[in-house]
């Protein structure tokens, strides 16, 4: 019964939908054409939700999109005429597919000095190579960009730990 009652409900919410559309001037109408395919499309995803069947629609949005992508291209090629419609659209709009990604920034900084390389890692003018490799270790457990750390401080304590070993030689 109740369902009953529900679909009697959406018949008359359809009657009164249209009965509006169809007394609207003509561009009032596709704005509200659009606006009512809105509404019951999110009207139908709540209605999933709510009953516990809206991962059903995503997967099957899942699997038809890739489907749509080549059905595309087919119907270009056999309706040319929607071809320059196609280009238009992709011209306009930025391509999903592409990533983008920042420009490089240097985190080199300037060229270290023996003194400078010493006072980042914290060790003596007599320190050996295990000394500054057990420095470095430290540090870059620290300040890594995977824990927490910048790309500036890395790269900095890594040059002065290369720097350092070099002079050691």
């Amino acid at each position: 019964m109740a369902r009953l009652i529900l679909l009697i409900l959406i018949a008359i919410g359809a009657w009164y939908l249209w009965q509006k559309i169809k007394s609207s001037s003509p561009q009032e109408r596709r704005k509200q054409i659009f606006m009512a395919s809105i509404a019951g499309v999110a009207a139908i995803v709540v209605v999933l939700a709510i009953t516990g069947r809206l991962h059903w629609v995503g997967a099957a949005l899942v699997l038809i999109l890739p489907v749509l992508g080549r059905l595309l291209s087919q119907l270009s090629r056999y309706l040319p005429w929607l071809m320059p419609l196609f280009e238009k659209y992709s011209n306009r709009r930025p391509n999903p597919g592409a990533t983008q990604h920042p420009p490089p920034h240097n985190t080199e900084g300037p060229p270290l000095s023996e003194h400078e390389a010493r006072r980042i890692l914290g060790v003596d003018a007599d320190a050996g190579r295990d000394e500054i490799i057990s420095a470095h270790r430290k540090l870059i457990q620290k300040l890594h960009p995977d824990r927490g750390g910048n790309d500036y401080l890395a790269s900095r304590i890594n040059a002065a730990k290369e720097l350092l070993l070099s002079i050691l030689g």
